[in-house]
């Protein structure tokens, strides 16, 4: 193993790095959780600090913390191994920040970005004007800091010049979002159709005339607005969220975002998550809010488990990442008709995601943010009081249309058993249509009528298509590679039995088809038959399939979902099975081949070859 990857796995404890994005509850000598890689209800994930390895007996997956990283994070190898070795202070010996992957240079220039803007906000053109409006937004000195709020200063070139004095090229900067491509015409054209080229905003016009001479068709994407970083769960910026600044030009967005980028992908973002996780499975719940400032404002009022969707509708990945930290969630929206609608849909998503939703009811303010700088102690009490979706949904509903009217009934339970289908536990949907029925005085039967009508029309062509997929991808593994990656795992659990199959000549054609048998053939005794000593000498790729089936055949899930050894007894009479299994297959395989062949030379009329080959099948028949 490469001497930078032993020493961080060393100093770093699986229990801790995994702790850090689940909540892990103590099972024997090991630890389960809920999968974050799929949805299930009873924990199947299950973490060994012996072996400093996982593995989900719901989904299959397993492997190292490098493994976890990688998958929960969506990163190359080079990225998860740059952020453990930053965990564990170890120092990657070939590291290089000049000639570091694109993903780490884009980063590099985002996080020199927002210091840039946070200097300009503290020090530079908006330390009065935009630091005032914040201030009278409620915010004080310190939470901006933690926050990192920045201000983009009027002008095209602002941080362009100051990145590309700093060695950055054009094509790197564009890739972070920071820049915009237009031709110098058409910048023209768009500020003279505005109205832009005035005696009034003659400042813009000479802006303009600057721009022309710098020769590139980039210029900065916020100008004159406050900057608000969105990081990842880890702190680093990935982009930005940017409102025009108070008195700024009121005709364009009064928020622009970040583009998607190979960093910031805005379905898969939180704002604030870096500085809530922790709170979040300290508090078992998150509150989920509309806007940055929302987040910003009721963490200074005391609640720092707070995230928000920014500028985008909640999405599943969104759930996911939050169910890695807690299964309860409270939401405070806006009440506008758009703040109803995004309420509704997002309960609706929880449901299905088996996350328990709640619904915050302001007495003051119309956000988040208002009902901090207002009461503080009232948004507390708001949030402590919050409301179970389903009843906020039956009370807000039933106050729009008259029960007492045949169609308004109608209109009332097409509207709730919509959502009562996204349902994902049995026990909760009875409840919520035996309540629906007696709220409506119709009988319990003819709502669960209505209601496979709901689940046939919203559900059955989404199922058949997963499962169409689900056979395909089972289909295309032949049966031959299964058993083969079963055989691998048992070889690695048993010295014993990997020994055994070496030694027997009979077997050993089967591992070519399968590169980490055919390693292990040729380099188990160099290991004394040993999964430590092996999995310590081989390459990351193979060693992460190693790890996998090995925790996969070690351990089962006992009573209470414990994890448990598997017994040794247990290895030799599914090796059986699988070597009968293999020499089956393998039949199958030669007969098929032998039909090929016989079949063309009896189209050549070769009479030795056909009297060859079927001398052969009776062989294989017999």
């Amino acid at each position: 193993m490469n001497t930078d990857l032993r020493e961080i796995k060393n100093r770093l404890n699986i229990v801790d790095v995994l702790g850090e994005y689940l909540r892990l509850e103590k099972a024997g000598a090991n630890y389960r959780a809920l999968c974050p890689f799929h949805n299930e209800k009873s924990p199947s994930f299950m973490v060994s600090e012996e072996k400093q390895m996982w593995h989900c007996f719901g989904c299959g997956k397993g492997g190292d913390i490098f493994s976890f990283v990688m998958e929960i994070e969506g990163l190359e190898f080079r990225e998860a191994l740059k952020i453990l070795a930053e965990k564990a202070g170890v120092t990657l010996a070939s590291y290089n920040p000049q000639k570091a992957e694109q993903k780490n240079r884009t980063l590099e220039i985002l996080e020199l970005a927002t210091k840039f803007y946070e200097v300009q906000l503290w020090k530079g053109a908006g330390k009065t004007k935009i630091m005032d409006y914040l201030k009278d937004r409620g915010l004080n000195d310190e939470t901006i800091k933690i926050f990192r709020l920045g201000y983009a200063p009027n002008g095209w070139r602002n941080v362009l010049s100051f990145l590309l004095e700093r060695g950055f090229s054009i094509g790197e900067i564009e890739r972070t979002g920071l820049l915009v491509k237009k031709e110098a015409a058409q910048i023209s054209n768009s500020l003279r159709r505005g109205g832009l080229i005035s005696n009034q905003c003659q400042n813009l016009n000479d802006q303009y005339t600057e721009y022309k001479k710098s020769n590139t068709n980039y210029y900065d994407r916020f100008r004159d607005r406050i900057i608000f970083p969105i990081c990842d769960y880890s702190g680093k910026v990935l982009g930005y969220s940017a409102r025009v600044a108070p008195g700024g030009d009121e005709s364009q967005a009064k928020y622009v975002n970040s583009p998607e980028t190979e960093v910031y992908h805005k379905s898969k973002i939180l704002y604030g998550i870096d500085k809530a996780k922790g709170e979040i499975k300290q508090k078992d719940f998150a509150l989920l809010v509309e806007g940055n400032m929302d987040v910003i404002a009721s963490y200074q009022a005391g609640i720092k488990n707070v995230v928000a969707v920014s500028g985008t509708a909640l999405t599943s990945d969104q759930l996911d990442i939050l169910k890695r930290y807690t299964k309860n969630l409270k939401m405070l929206f806006d009440m506008d008709a758009a703040g109803e609608a995004a309420t509704r849909k997002s309960i609706k998503l929880c449901l299905e995601k088996n996350i328990s939703a709640q619904i915050v009811i302001l007495s003051i303010g119309k956000d988040a943010a208002d009902a901090a700088k207002n009461d503080p102690q009232k948004l507390l009490a708001a949030v402590a009081q919050a409301k179970s979706a389903m009843e906020y949904l039956f009370q807000k509903t039933f106050s729009l249309y008259d029960k007492n009217k045949v169609e308004d009934k109608k209109k009332i339970s097409q509207s709730l058993l919509e959502i009562v289908e996204s349902m994902s536990d049995a026990v909760e949907k009875s409840h919520w249509v035996k309540k629906l029925a007696a709220e409506l005085d119709v009988a319990e039967s003819a709502l669960t009528d209505e209601l496979k009508k709901v689940k046939l029309t919203n559900r059955i062509s989404a199922n058949e298509k997963n499962q169409a997929g689900e056979v395909a991808r089972i289909n295309n593994r032949q049966k031959i590679d299964i058993l083969l990656e079963e055989l691998a795992g048992l070889m690695l659990v048993s010295e014993n039995i990997w020994e055994d199959i070496l030694k027997k000549n009979e077997y050993q054609s089967y591992f070519s088809r399968d590169s980490l048998l055919d390693l292990m053939l040729k380099r188990g005794r160099e290991f004394d038959f040993n999964f430590d000593k092996f999995s310590g000498a081989i390459d990351r790729e193979t060693r992460s399939l190693a790890e996998k089936l090995f925790f996969r055949k070690k351990f089962r899930l006992g009573l209470n979902n414990s994890l448990e050894e598997t017994p040794a007894d247990d290895f030799q009479k599914e090796l059986i099975s699988i070597l009968d299994g293999l020499k089956e297959e393998f039949k199958k395989i030669k007969l098929k081949q032998i039909a090929k062949d016989l079949k063309l030379a009896e189209e050549r009329k070769d009479k030795d070859a056909v009297k060859f080959l079927q001398g052969e099948l009776r062989k294989i028949l017999s």
